[in-house]
């Protein structure tokens, strides 16, 4: 059995646990009921907003990438949007998918496209933790499911300071290739020494190609232009949820503050733990855990909540990536194979 098929059984295995806890106890007739009851019309401008959040990210890559190739953001909105589609793979293929459209783009060496997505995700983690400690910490005590909301923000908090530990972690080390390059080649010398000389060779390779695409650490203005749009693109996500609200009716029954326990209970916690293909199951139990878990929202209610945000997400983002595909002649089962050198 080789590597993909594993991460598909893995997928699999992890789609079906997710979407059992989000099922459990739920009575089919209220789910239909509850999503029968939707207003659609609110759907509307909660598929502008996930437009516009795809917008505000080529523009934040165009900063990320132009330090090693300056690509303007309408060319960088292809190879976004394939790769975003390119999560229904396992293993989050998506990522590396959107990599090799880059590369395959723009003519930047594989590892530095791959640098570029990964300063990103630096800048994602850094401000859903942000999120993580205004909605979470400050959340009142008491409501939804009693105990269990107590344990799942217990679960979340726990998960915020591990995730800030981590990123503090990975971004001295960006510094360090940066700015002590000398070091922290060294350090990485330390660690691949016990490797044969030609594996240590092809790591070193990497690392440089890694670190040109780091140089936004260096680009103050860019630096500083990737921060803003990091926090207007988590608006986005959080006022997202709101025209969901009013479609399902429950704008009355939540707080202000519910939009970001959601968020980060979905992305931070669930998706991260289990990163199932597109999301599927994980994304929903993130939903349940928000909805009905803290806030007492009755569990069909929130399950067609996961299940219509699921499909406003990830609906525009399979058309719209299936329009690049085909525009572009890509396939992701190809490209997803494909060895990237």
């Amino acid at each position: 059995m080789n590597k993909k098929h594993v991460h598909l059984i893995i997928g699999l295995v992890l789609i079906v646990l997710s979407l059992y806890y989000v099922s459990r106890g739920v009575v089919l007739s209220e789910l239909v009921d509850a999503l029968s009851n939707i207003n659609y019309l609110y759907l509307i401008p909660a598929v502008m907003i996930v437009a516009l959040s795809y917008v505000l990210r080529a523009m934040r890559w165009h900063y990320l990438v132009r330090g090693v190739k300056n690509i303007p953001a309408r060319d960088l909105f292809s190879p976004l949007m394939i790769g975003f589609m390119g999560n229904l793979l396992p293993a989050r293929a998506g990522e590396f998918i959107r990599a090799f459209m880059l590369t395959k783009k723009s003519g930047m060496s594989f590892t530095s496209s791959f640098a570029t997505i990964f300063i990103e995700r630096l800048f994602d983690l850094l401000m859903l933790i942000i999120l993580m400690i205004c909605g979470i910490y400050l959340l009142p005590s008491g409501g939804g499911d009693g105990s269990a909301a107590q344990d799942i923000v217990a679960k979340a908090k726990g998960f915020g300071i591990f995730s800030f530990v981590l990123l503090i972690f990975i971004a001295v080390f960006a510094g360090l290739l940066q700015f002590k390059n000398d070091l922290a080649m060294k350090i990485i010398s330390f660690f691949t020494k016990p490797l044969p000389l030609k594996f240590q060779g092809k790591v070193n390779e990497m690392v440089h190609s890694f670190t040109e695409g780091l140089n936004i650490i260096r680009d103050k203005s860019g630096f500083i232009a990737t921060l803003l749009l990091s926090v207007v693109i988590w608006g986005t996500f959080v006022f997202g949820y709101y025209p969901l609200y009013f479609a399902l009716g429950i704008e009355s029954q939540l707080p202000a503050i519910s939009s970001l326990v959601i968020l980060c209970l979905t992305v931070a916690v669930f998706i991260t733990v289990a990163p199932t293909p597109g999301f599927l199951g994980s994304y929903h139990a993130g939903c349940v855990a928000a909805l009905h878990g803290v806030y007492g929202i009755p569990k069909a209610t929130a399950l067609s909540f996961g299940i219509v945000s699921w499909i406003v997400m990830m609906g525009f983002t399979v058309a719209v990536g299936s329009i690049y595909a085909v525009k572009e002649n890509v396939s992701l089962g190809q490209v997803a194979a494909e060895k990237v050198d």
